[in-house]
């Protein structure tokens, strides 16, 4: 399999986790793709030129949630119950928190006119919103390393990395805790963007 994969993705990183927490890290091989660059060969497998992107057996899997639910059905996983509906409804809050961190990042590097203040302050709402729901309902409740910390892990650690002056922590006592045992993991410091 080959995973089209950017080290500063929060979701090239969630899917090689979960890849790996699967027992297939072997069997992926990683291709380094900048989307910004419109480099060929990740527009000839994903003609939205973004990472990640699997590819196996043939076929292209893009989109982060349907590769993990590629490759939890080669691993035959369960994907029926409802403790698995409860982890993809997680997957979908740290999803909304990346893609609210991502939009930030690239709004504040843009070079065409200014940041938008209307867009940047309704992405910085969603994800202190997103962290209060992570507060109250969400942290006590993950247990193991399965998809749905994977990709809270992948979340909280790219607010970290791209976006340190949201100061989170303190105000989220029990979800700064949970994070701290996360980043500790062999596999979260090997995939840390900021050593790629």
């Amino acid at each position: 399999m080959k995973l089209f994969y950017s080290t500063a993705s929060p979701y090239s990183r969630k899917v090689l986790l979960l890849a790996k927490s699967l027992g297939m890290g072997r069997e992926i091989t990683l291709v380094i793709a900048n989307p910004l660059e419109n480099g060929a060969e990740l527009l000839a497998v994903n003609p939205l030129n973004k990472v990640p992107a699997l590819v196996q057996g043939g076929q292209t899997y893009f989109n982060s949630p349907y590769i993990a639910e590629r490759l939890l059905a080669l691993a035959g996983q369960d994907r029926m119950s409802d403790a698995y509906m409860a982890r993809l409804g997680v997957q979908a809050l740290a999803d909304g928190i990346m893609d609210a961190a991502v939009a930030l990042r690239m709004e504040s590097i843009r070079t065409d006119s200014n940041p938008s203040k209307m867009w940047q302050k309704r992405w910085y709402c969603a994800i202190n919103r997103s962290l209060d729901m992570l507060e109250n309902s969400v942290i006590t409740g993950l247990s193991g390393w399965k998809l749905d910390s994977i990709s809270v892990a992948c979340a909280l650690d790219y607010l970290a990395f791209r976006l340190p002056e949201i100061d989170w922590k303190l105000s989220h006592p029990k979800t700064a805790s949970w994070f701290e045992e996360q980043i500790s993991r062999r596999d979260m410091k090997e995939t840390d963007p900021r050593i790629q």
